[in-house]
């Protein structure tokens, strides 16, 4: 799976550009991009990418920042994403029809919340260790059950549902919204290019003045969330434990949104503590696609986040995975459809490597005439589908390049795997011809033109990639070496990363057919 910014290019020089040369494609390319992009920087660290494009009179807005589940520490998993959550429930003057009255109850709440967390964190010291739980602390438990659910009713006398979501709707918004990965948080709309000061407004404020109403509530929301898209779905069951086996000591292991044993014991105060840790400009870009005088909008952020206070350097990151030589294999028993996932360590962007991946990824499983899809599926009918990806499950840090299967009933797993590996090794021995590279390649091209034509997926990835790398145009030269790529470059991959000894298997098994 080609990295975002990879396809975002594609498209766009493929738009604007004809096909000549290649030396004269690349820099004509790089310049006509520039021309229509600007970028500054703020004395707080922020970065604000702008581009001009389009005749529609709208304009995408994202801000993201550099932090996501692979910044939480073990006690802090899931933290992230409750925190996107916590973001959209309001500020000292949204969300709220008097703060200096609700205020009281927040502060009992955040008090009492605590206290009651820890408490049950003790009972389930009691029942772990198989000791009957004393009745003095059951009784305090439930005491304070009904003090905090007394404190909530009484906050939510004061509470304005949604409001900021209202507010936006009476200024013409499209996709409000928000989403966590491992690398980087997300808050996105698109409005029209007259209420670009609103949205500066009520942004600023959710970054200035964020109040963490309704938290346990809303925790609770994350709990279900949860169990309804992990726990109860054998596909999201199989990837994680995919990789907190694949991954041994980086954070990659842990899932976006935590832990099911954990998350009832996240508490408000490390999540305070967490959002004033990486919720700073210099770990903050902004990006403004569409229709909108330059000038005017650079003055109306300049007006509203310059006065975000900077944060502290974040020091390199000091734990490399580090994987021993050795097959990793495991099974998980689930009651739903069989599944198969098989995975290689490997280096991230910048590394040439990266982008051979995503060549190699085309060539083995990407449409009806790559080489797995036709020996497995249409061949052999194996297996249902069959699809591989590039840079799981982020792409700050060392990643997987995995393969995603799905067998027919009644497959030997191993059998399929088999095949895999004769389809790996063939192309070790024996390299891919030209013309079917070239198909590939040519193929990827017409595909990512068809992909994207629209200011937010546009403006989601110039922040993702400013964010991540520094320079939202660094891809040139990757998108060079994507097209550079020869059979050689991917016959290369085949002895340093895809053998035997560095292979993780992982197997979902449909418990009903037992």
């Amino acid at each position: 799976m080609m990295s975002k910014l990879r396809i975002f290019f594609l498209c766009f020089t493929l738009q604007f550009l004809p096909l000549f040369s290649e030396d004269a494609f690349f820099g004509t390319s790089e310049s006509q991009f520039r021309e229509k992009i600007k970028t500054i920087q703020l004395e707080n660290g922020l970065t604000v990418v702008m581009m001009k494009r389009g005749t529609s009179p709208t304009v995408a807005l994202y801000i993201k920042f550099l932090v996501g589940a692979v910044d939480e520490t073990p006690e802090e998993a899931g933290t992230a994403h409750l925190l996107e959550h916590m973001l959209f429930k309001g500020t000292k003057s949204v969300g709220t029809t008097d703060f200096h009255k609700e205020e009281k109850y927040q502060k009992q709440i955040e008090v009492w919340g605590t206290e009651l967390d820890d408490l049950k964190l003790k009972r389930r010291e009691y029942q772990t260790r198989g000791e009957t739980v004393p009745k003095s602390l059951e009784e305090e438990i439930e005491t304070l059950n009904r003090l905090l659910k007394n404190l909530i009713q009484l906050q939510d006398e004061f509470i304005v549902k949604n409001e900021d979501s209202y507010m936006y709707e009476q200024n013409g918004e499209m996709g409000f919204n928000a989403y966590t990965s491992q690398d980087v948080t997300n808050y996105q709309i698109q409005l029209p290019n007259n209420r670009i000061e609103i949205w500066a407004k009520i942004e600023s404020d959710r970054l200035k003045n964020p109040i963490l109403r309704e938290y346990y509530t809303e925790r609770d929301v994350v709990i279900e969330e949860r169990r309804m898209r992990t726990d109860d779905v054998g596909g999201a069951v199989l990837r994680e434990k995919f990789f907190s086996t694949a991954f041994e000591s980086h954070p990659y292991r842990k899932p976006v949104i935590g832990y099911s044993a954990q998350i009832p014991y996240l508490k408000i105060e490390e999540t305070k503590a967490f959002f004033e840790r990486h919720y700073t400009p210099n770990r903050m870009v902004i990006s403004v696609v569409g229709q909108f005088d330059f000038a005017e909008t650079e003055g109306i952020i300049r007006k509203y986040f310059s006065d975000l206070k900077p944060g502290k350097p974040r020091p390199p990151y000091k734990i490399e995975e580090k994987s021993f030589p050795g097959e990793k294999r495991f099974k998980v028993l689930h009651p739903s459809a069989s599944q198969m996932m098989m995975g290689f360590i490997k280096p991230p962007y910048p590394h040439k490597d990266n982008s051979t991946f995503d060549v190699l990824s085309n060539v083995l499983t990407s449409g009806t005439g790559s080489r797995l899809y036709k020996r497995l599926v249409l061949e052999e009918k194996l297996v249902l589908n069959i699809g591989s990806g590039n840079g799981y499950p982020g792409e700050r840090y060392k990643n997987y390049f995995v393969f995603f299967i799905s067998p027919n009933e009644g497959v030997d797993p191993k059998k399929i795997e088999s095949i895999i590996w004769e389809e790996i090794d063939r192309i070790g021995e024996q390299g891919i011809a030209n013309d079917e590279l070239e198909k590939v390649k040519n193929q990827m091209v017409s595909d990512f033109m068809k992909t994207l034509d629209q200011n937010g997926a546009i403006a989601d990835l110039l922040s993702y990639y400013q964010l991540l790398y520094g320079d939202w145009g660094s891809l040139f030269s990757q998108y060079q070496t994507i097209m550079n790529t020869s059979s050689s470059d991917i016959q290369s991959l085949i002895p340093k990363y895809l053998t035997k000894d560095l292979v993780v298997i992982g197997v979902l098994e449909d418990v009903r057919k037992k």
